[in-house]
């Protein structure tokens, strides 16, 4: 386990952010002072493999490392809120430790046990073959068209390709590295006594993957509830991010935070 680097502004109720696959810390930098100025402590992290958080050797427990992170940092418990990537790591940390999670909320978390869509299916190969021709550019671009909607403007598909072109760096040298064993293939059980509220969201125009995933996850767990943001795909907070800022305020105070 690591302490992930961070950035963290504000005081108040702790929210950490974690980002989705094809970003990292940086796509939560137009939130936190935003955060801030609305009384909460907000800390964005990078995960093992993206930004400036290296891989290190050894089975990868991205949640453990989270954990570690907010014990470094002092904070006994936190919202966790993440995209994607960041959603199904967030959901780990409940699972695993479950008092250390003071609310949740999910965009675009993965289905838990689901074949991917076609379109998943092509978005993954994509990226992948132009990965194993050793061609980032081509890896970089199949990412943009794959996760971000085709009118995305230019300064968001740049900020998101500066992002993915760094985790394909990072990744790449480290080469294969194993995953830890999935708290939730082996207790899947444990989402339906989960104690905090959870607030499931997916884009209007993200893949049906991520809409049954966010679904899923909030019929299983005892206080969930899903929203649907307009506007959005596969990255919302980057995409509306005043329809994110919204619904995470409400959640935060029908939260107690």
């Amino acid at each position: 386990m690591t302490r992930l680097p961070h950035d963290s502004l504000g005081s108040g109720d702790p929210v950490v952010l974690l980002h989705a696959g094809v970003g990292d810390r940086r796509m939560w930098s137009d939130h936190l002072g935003w955060l801030a100025d609305a009384g909460y402590r907000a800390i964005a992290l990078d995960l093992p493999g993206f930004g400036e958080a290296p891989i290190d050797p050894g089975p990868q427990a991205p949640w453990e490392d989270v954990l570690q992170t907010l014990r470094d940092l002092g904070l006994n418990s936190a919202a966790l809120v993440g995209n994607s990537f960041g959603a199904a790591v967030a959901l780990r940390v409940a699972a695993v430790a479950p008092a250390a999670v003071r609310a949740l909320m999910l965009v675009s978390p993965p289905p838990l046990d689901a074949d991917p869509s076609p379109t998943l299916s092509a978005a993954w190969e994509a990226e992948e073959e132009a990965v194993r021709r050793g061609d980032i550019d081509a890896a970089v671009a199949a990412v943009l068209d794959a996760w971000l909607q085709p009118e995305a403007p230019a300064d968001l598909r740049e900020r998101v390709a500066a992002m993915q072109r760094r985790a394909l760096e990072l990744q790449t040298a480290a080469g294969d590295v194993p995953g830890a064993p999935d708290p939730l293939e082996a207790h899947p059980e444990v989402l339906e006594t989960l104690p905090m509220p959870v607030l499931t969201t997916a884009g209007e125009a993200d893949m049906p993957d991520f809409k049954l995933g966010a679904a899923e996850i909030a019929g299983l767990v005892p206080d969930g509830r899903v929203e649907i943001i307009e506007g959005a795909g596969h990255l919302a907070p980057l995409e509306a991010p005043q329809e994110f800022r919204r619904l995470l305020l409400a959640f935060l105070k029908s939260s107690d935070l």
